[in-house]
């Protein structure tokens, strides 16, 4: 396909309007219109005044004062935190010493990036450091200026990550376990010098809509917090303020544009105006963020988040993104009188729900499925980032009233948002069944102690990964056959990692010829869409079959049948329907592990944590079975995986390879550890 017929195609496919929006933004930036809607004041030049409305007292000790009495309530009030006694009965020792490490860490300038990485940026910390790099954005040009991928900067989220103010969560959440002033002195000092370094609208931090919006949620949260500090002065509530409203004011102007990108930012960018209107009544323009916020975040949900709860970007850590944003609107909603439409509650439950039915009971994680960046929007419990109980119980609680899981450290989110009282009673536990999410094209197959995830999807939106039938395989919580992840959407170092992670060869699934069926047309824009459809499931078996190769050159329908009959032994089968000679490649990404290759050359033994995991393939004349791990040589790049945003590490891939006449099929059969066998 020639570059212009890409661009049509995918014009066509995002939609003639987006193709006609998009093309005068860019017109409004290159002609300097965008920038002049961003004026680039210094901090000092910034009044409060002239952003309260008449009548609110602008001296810092007044209007701190005036703060006191103020309409605006959010999810606790001012400086009343939850109790130590109440935090540590929930959240365990291991969970203070946890958040305790973790704030401590913020205190001397050490930052957690993606729940993984930790750097230290110095004292006073450099907020345009991108530590992975050792290298410093200095630029104070304006944000309308920056671009987003270069390489001489790396990954833009390198540098964003610290000023999405993640830490305040921490900070607030250690203080309230200790009662040590240290933690607001840091956030304080945290807060003073990244303005210091980010004058309005200059420089990378102020580019995207959505990191400032995240910005308002934790600034707010830590002002809630940290009200009662002596340390949190009228001075620096002013100052605080202030900076909440040209936030707001960075946000609306541009809103549009995360509309246009039709996922989580405009979710995420409409919550920040409706934040900042609802809680800070008494700013001059207040009323229309909340407003403006409100039905662009109700008409997004529904937009976005599909009638079944499955979500727009197909993603399971995006799904995570989008309930944080949602649940914190719930609760402001709520709590300020102007409760969420039901139709948007509705959606917003069947979300909750759509997540709870993905979750391994025994380990709290979910499928590695879909673009995960490491965002982690709330972190208001001390359990991993793969961990998604306390996500999962907090929506449910918010959405249903009604703990659906067992009590765990997993309740304090259920706490920070709801108060003591949700954490009160006796949770009434349910278990995710086998679930079938026609809309979002998600299967999930319950057999006991086994389970699995199956994508079979007719897109309604872009695509995010090339993963037509990709299968999810969970043992007594080991993620025996898993999906690869992402490492990261920026790697002008290596591209071909890159884009390893996005297409066919990182996931459980076929592929036919030499790549994969779709073409990466953008940075995140796949063309063709394909279709999908399931034709059986049940809690023990699933029969779909997708069409991405069934165009030329290849003419091809691949069908999967998944047989749980027996627990202890899952047999799927992946009929390839077509004509001519084709070459073909089953992949099987494995638990990273011990594990050997059978010397007849059909079957591989994984000694996984949950015990030995025997993986037989049969298939057509002549297919080889290979196991590979960390090649990354002569253009050849195979078995890896990435956990966290940023990191990648070597991981099994099992692959069977042949070329064969079609049609033709592969059988795998797989064969679980019996109950009592001892781990390997």
């Amino acid at each position: 396909m020639s570059g212009w017929l890409r661009k049509v195609e995918a014009v066509r496919r995002m939609g003639w309007g987006w193709g006609l929006w998009r093309a005068g933004y860019e017109l409004r930036r290159r002609t300097g219109w965008l920038k002049r809607q961003f004026p680039t004041p210094v901090w000092s030049e910034v009044s409060l005044h002239s952003l309260l409305r008449d009548g609110v007292p602008p001296e810092p000790e007044a209007y701190r004062a005036y703060r006191e009495q103020s309409s605006g309530t959010f999810l606790f009030g001012l400086g009343k935190l939850p109790s130590r006694e109440v935090l540590e009965r929930i959240a365990g020792a291991s969970g203070v010493r946890r958040a305790v490490q973790v704030a401590d860490d913020f205190c001397t300038g050490k930052f957690l990036y993606f729940s993984r990485h930790v750097f230290d940026l110095g004292t006073p910390v450099d907020w345009r450091r991108n530590p992975f790099l050792n290298r410093r954005l200095a630029s104070d040009a304006h944000w309308c200026d920056w671009t987003a991928f270069s390489p001489e900067q790396g990954d833009i989220k390198d540098v964003w990550e610290p000023s999405r103010f993640s830490c305040a969560f921490w900070l607030v959440r250690a203080y309230a376990m200790t009662g040590d002033e240290k933690y607001p002195q840091a956030f304080w000092r945290l807060f003073e010098s990244w303005c210091e370094q980010n004058s309005p609208n200059r420089g990378p931090n102020w580019r995207c809509g959505q990191e400032t919006a995240f910005r308002i949620m934790a600034w707010c949260f830590a002002l809630w917090g940290f009200w009662k500090s002596p340390v949190t002065t009228p001075q620096r509530v002013a100052a605080m303020v202030a900076a909440l409203a040209v936030s707001a004011a960075r946000i609306e102007p541009n809103i549009d544009y995360a509309v246009s990108q039709k996922n989580n930012h405009a979710i995420s960018e409409a919550l920040g105006l409706f934040t900042v209107g609802a809680l800070f009544p008494e700013l001059r323009d207040a009323t229309r963020w909340q407003r403006s916020g409100r039905r662009i975040l109700e008409r997004e949900v529904l937009r976005q988040t599909y009638a079944d709860g499955s979500y727009v970007q197909q993603s399971m850590n995006y799904h995570r993104v989008m309930l944080h944003d949602c649940l914190w609107a719930w609760r402001l909603a709520e709590l300020n009188g102007m409760p969420l439409s039901s139709d948007v509650r509705a959606r917003v439950a069947a979300a909750a729900e759509f997540l709870f039915e993905m979750l391994d009971e025994s380990s709290g994680s979910v499928p590695n499925y879909g673009a995960n960046d490491g965002a982690l929007v709330l972190p208001l419990s001390s359990g991993g980032y793969r961990d998604y109980r306390d996500t999962i119980g907090a929506a449910m609680f918010i959405a249903t009233g009604k703990r659906v899981l067992p009590a765990g450290p997993w309740d304090e989110a259920i706490l920070w948002l709801c108060g003591a009282g949700a954490v009160e009673n006796t949770p009434a536990v349910r278990h995710p069944a086998a679930r079938r999410f026609d809309v979002g094209g998600y299967y999930t197959l319950r057999t006991g102690r086994t389970w699995a995830m199956i994508r079979c999807h007719r897109y309604l939106d872009r695509p995010g990964h090339v993963d037509m039938l990709h299968l999810d395989l969970w043992h007594d919580g080991v993620n025996v056959l898993r999906d690869c992840g992402t490492y990261r959407y920026y790697a002008p170092r290596e591209p071909g990692m890159e884009k390893y992670f996005k297409d066919i060869a990182a996931h459980n699934t076929v592929q036919v010829g030499e790549g994969g069926p779709l073409e990466l047309v953008s940075r995140f824009i796949w063309l063709p869409w394909p279709g999908a459809r399931c034709t059986r499931h049940s809690a023990d078996s699933f029969v779909g079959e997708h069409d991405a190769y069934a165009r030329p050159p290849w003419n091809v329908m691949h069908r999967r049948s998944v047989d749980a009959s027996d627990p202890r032994k899952w047999i799927v089968t992946d009929d390839l329907i077509g004509g001519g000679e084709q070459s073909l490649i089953l992949r099987w990404h494995l638990v990273d592990g011990p594990h050997e290759l059978e010397s007849t050359g059909h079957r591989v033994i994984l000694r996984a944590a949950c015990g030995r995991v025997r993986i037989a393939i049969e298939g057509p004349s002549g297919t080889a079975l290979r196991v590979k791990r960390g090649v990354e040589r002569d253009g050849e790049i195979a078995g890896w995986a990435s956990e966290y945003y940023g990191e990648r590490a070597p991981a099994p891939v099992l692959e069977a390879t042949c070329r064969a006449v079609l049609p033709t099929r592969f059988v795998t059969t797989i064969e679980l550890p019996d109950a009592g066998e001892a781990p390997a």
